[in-house]
């Protein structure tokens, strides 16, 4: 068994989990923005292209950037399946090194947590800022992994999913925090078993890193930024009021 980040059946149940058809509420709300900026845009952590695709659609000039090369190959499948053929870099965006600057960078549904430490977050943002435009913008969104804090230590089976091949994947997952690093980290287990027979299993392992609004905030302007503005759940001017909201960071280059 091999200990991935995102492997290939990892990816194949985010695809099965996260269409690119599926309705997301960071669609529209970066839409939204990123067409008011227009330019060259960035998506940090791309994965299988579930927000590059409907920005491209949407005419936006968007470019992507993963560590995984099963998820930058499943995007590059799902992109030509639409006809389209944007630029793709594997890399990380921790030391992020592609050419030209950018109007705007982005990196949502919490993926920038998935970064695992204070240290690779702060280079992230200071990478993102030597790869904008003047007053180019960032968006960012975080969240608390409060329904993780009440699992820690147990061992969790996730529901079967069913894949296209007849096949099917269960799961089971274990978490432990770090309270003082603010870690969470979580081990997956994935089995794909078809006519009764164990075919394929992974490893992953994930830890997320989570921060504090002021916490971030402090962070951004650490790194060089201003006008910084934070919303819940994606809809503007709506602030946040639980802990179970998604924080939606915006930024500008100072």
């Amino acid at each position: 068994m091999t200990l991935t980040t995102y492997g290939k059946l990892c990816t194949e149940v985010y695809e099965l989990t996260k269409p690119i058809d599926g309705e997301y509420p960071d669609v529209s709300y970066l839409i939204q923005h990123l067409s008011k900026i227009g330019g060259r845009i960035l998506e940090g952590m791309v994965g299988s292209g579930r927000l590059l695709i409907p920005l491209l659609e949407a005419g936006l000039n968007v470019e992507g950037i993963d560590t995984s090369p099963d998820m930058l190959a499943a995007c590059k499948r799902n992109c030509v399946a639409r006809g389209l053929s944007p630029i793709l870099y594997e890399g990380s965006i921790e030391s992020l090194n592609v050419p030209g600057k950018f109007s705007a960078i982005v990196v949502t549904l919490g993926s920038f947590m998935l970064l695992g430490k204070r240290t690779a977050a702060l280079s992230t943002l200071q990478a993102f800022a030597r790869h904008l435009e003047p007053k180019g913008r960032i968006f960012i969104d975080l969240a608390l992994p409060i329904d993780s804090f009440k699992t820690e230590n147990t061992v969790n089976q996730r529901e079967p999913i069913e894949c296209s091949d007849n096949s099917v994947i269960v799961m089971q997952t274990s978490s432990w925090i770090n309270w003082l690093e603010q870690v969470e980290h979580t081990l997956i287990r994935y089995e794909k078993w078809k006519d009764g027979k164990l075919i394929d299993t992974e490893l992953q392992h994930l830890p997320l890193h989570w921060f504090g609004r002021e916490e971030f905030m402090m962070c951004l302007r650490e790194c060089g930024y201003t006008n910084i503005t934070v919303c819940a759940n994606y809809t503007d001017r709506l602030e946040p009021s639980s802990y179970h909201d998604q924080l939606c960071f915006s930024a500008t280059l100072a």
